[in-house]
């Protein structure tokens, strides 16, 4: 028990605390009267001199007997005999340190001083100030973020130590400071809850929405340290979304090394990263997909290759142990695909070796019901083996009827059905061998339409179809080149001649099924440019006959499209070379009388004409005559 605690202290009297007792002075002596007697100068001296040390050393007593007590002193109070002023020396002195403990401890010291001392409205003015700052401390535990503990402060307020006025008043305020404080604390949490619900989702701009109401809500802790916190998750989540977009993109590659890259850059979100949980699931799947590589390695016998991927799956994936065991059932698996009874047994050997609290226990277990299912039908198997092994078409039928004598559900029953599949081709590929055979024989005699009846008979569901079909459409070419080659000999000889419309007509006759209709079309792309450059060069000649200018010029553009490897090419080629000396010859006539007119004529001879450069001298000369004409007339 603390002598600092008031809450301990005994009930002091009713009466009022008493101050300090005045010294009486003691009775002097009585003195027999003597003569009265002059003074002199020397005992007037001495007699003030004593009176001034009487004096002072009264002075003295009497502040020795009002000194207040030091802090030290304080811990030491016995309640009942102590004044007033000295407890509240002591309650001030409390309540200075400003914690919830200190001036609690002040309230105490003080509160039951009676109601008619004369220090009670000092007292009541302290008590208020007290209580008011035990809520002040109140109030910092809620901006630092924890409001019980505000509560819980706010709750110490020793209401009932207060004089009746001061406790209405400050019940009033605790009552709604608490309300307050609650008020702000449920709208940011309800922010903070709406916030991690679009973290979790990865939805970045509407949390950052939420972040920025807690800006003012009212609370520093929410304001500061919380929307820092939340506000660098966003960051942080933003940057991690990438990583983790980027680690399925390269996990969807779907190989071993693609997935081990994609877990490497998964192990960068770290556990601070709102996407910490995506990024575990995530492990656990590439660590889930590299067992499954290696399941599908198995599956195409590749035993070595299963088991390095399945070695290779990473600890943080929290499937080593799975991968480990997986190991050891893919040998059994691998022994038990040759099931003879040796390999069957001895794969149920391997898989029992797993424990009961291995992650593929249970995958163990059906494996191993299936081989021991499959013991039993091993002979059977073995016995329709030997006699589809002759490969005669009696025996392929009897080893297919022995086979299907195992069980569906035996897990002999995939390895018996590829079996049966592989005789039932063998058997009808030496049922359809007969036919395509005697079709062959038929064409080498030159009845193509009878060979291909032959072959048809083969149905579609036979292993000699494609080859039989084959064949058909071999001799359906040789029998449609015989009837469309003299077409296509005919159309070709049109077009020697220069008439191409109609050897473009008759290569048309060949239709889309002939063998020969990739050469007709061929002939006709390289047909249709030529009559288009006859009719460009039909047009220049009728335009050059106008015999202006105009046309010439109208005729040699219209052959600017007639390319050099086209048959007219040459004859185009002489029409633009008569058409530009035609040119010139307008343009020296012309010149006699209007010189200007002659040049611009003369400009529309073409570059490729041979005539071009000795045009342009005349032009030159023609420029020059202007010029000199134009000095002349000049004043």
């Amino acid at each position: 028990m603390s002598d600092l605690d008031p809450y301990y202290d005994r009930p002091d009297s009713r009466g009022s605390i008493a101050t300090p007792e005045r010294r009486t002075p003691a009775p002097q002596r009585s003195r027999r009267r003597r003569p009265r007697r002059s003074l002199k100068p020397n005992a007037l001296i001495i007699g003030l001199l004593f009176g001034v040390a009487v004096i002072g050393s009264g002075i003295g007593a009497a502040a020795m007997l009002l000194k207040l007590p030091d802090e030290a002193n304080c811990r030491t109070l016995f309640l009942p005999t102590t004044t007033a002023a000295r407890r509240l020396y002591c309650a001030r002195s409390y309540a200075n340190r400003n914690t919830v403990d200190s001036l609690l401890s002040a309230i105490g010291l003080v509160s039951k001083l009676s109601a008619d001392h004369d220090l009670r409205p000092e007292v009541d003015r302290q008590l208020e100030l007290w209580a008011t700052g035990i809520l002040d401390l109140a109030e910092e535990a809620f901006h630092a973020g924890d409001l019980d503990e505000a509560i819980a402060t706010a709750e110490r307020v020793p209401l009932s130590s207060l004089p009746p006025e001061i406790r209405s008043r400050l019940a009033t305020v605790v009552g709604d400071r608490v309300g307050e404080w609650q008020k702000v604390w449920n709208e940011a949490t309800d922010i903070a809850a709406a916030i991690e619900r679009e973290l979790e989702r990865g939805y970045w701009g509407p949390a950052f929405t939420h972040i920025s109401r807690l800006v003012g809500v009212g609370n520093r802790y929410w304001e500061t340290t919380r929307y820092q916190e939340y506000a660098s998750a966003i960051q942080l989540g933003r940057q991690d979304t990438s990583k983790v977009e980027r680690a399925r993109g390269i996990a969807a590659r779907d190989d071993v090394n693609s997935v081990l890259e994609a877990i490497d850059l998964i192990e960068e979100v770290g556990l601070a990263s709102p996407l910490r949980l995506r990024a575990q699931t995530l492990l656990r799947e590439f660590g889930q997909q590299l067992i499954d590589i290696a399941d599908a390695q198995l599956e195409n016998d590749d035993l070595p290759g299963a088991i390095a991927t399945a070695r290779r799956v990473p600890e943080i994936t929290g499937l080593r142990e799975k991968a480990n065991d997986f190991v050891v059932l893919a040998r059994a698996r691998y022994t038990a695909r040759r099931p003879t009874a040796a390999n069957l047994e001895a794969a149920i050997a391997q898989a029992r070796g797993l424990e009961f609290d291995s992650p593929v226990y249970g995958d163990a277990q059906t494996w191993i019901a299936r081989w021991q299912d499959g013991l039993s039908q091993v002979a059977v198997l073995e016995r329709a083996r030997t006699l589809a092994s002759s490969g005669d078409e009696e025996n392929l039928r009897l080893a297919i009827a022995t086979a299907r004598e195992i069980p569906q559900s035996n897990a002999l029953w995939e390895r018996a059905e590829r079996e049966i599949d592989r005789w039932r081709l063998q058997l009808d590929s030496e049922q359809d061998r007969p036919i395509l055979a005697r079709a062959r024989v038929l064409a080498n005699r030159g009845d193509l339409e009878a060979a291909i009846a032959e072959a048809s008979q083969i149905p579609v569901s036979r292993p000699l179809y494609d080859e039989a079909q084959r064949q058909i459409l071999q001799w359906q070419g040789s029998i449609a080149r015989q009837g469309d080659a003299p077409v296509l000999a005919r159309a070709r000889g049109l077009a020697r001649s220069g008439n191409f419309d109609a050897a473009i007509s008759v290569a048309e006759e060949i239709s889309v099924g002939s063998p020969l209709y990739t050469d007709a079309r061929a002939e006709i792309d390289s047909w249709i440019p030529q009559t288009l450059d006859r009719g460009n060069l039909d047009e220049a000649y009728d335009l050059a006959s106008y015999g202006t200018a105009e046309g010439f010029e109208a005729a040699i553009r219209a052959t600017a499209d007639i390319g050099t490897n086209s048959y007219l090419s040459e004859e185009a080629a002489r029409a633009v070379e008569q058409w530009s000396r035609s040119l010139l010859s307008i343009a020296t006539e012309r010149a006699l009388a209007d010189p200007a007119t002659a040049i611009d004529i003369a400009r529309r001879i073409p570059a490729s004409a041979s005539i071009y450069g000795s045009t342009q001298l005349q032009i030159a000369n023609w420029e020059a005559q202007l010029r000199s004409e134009a000095v002349n007339i000049s004043p």
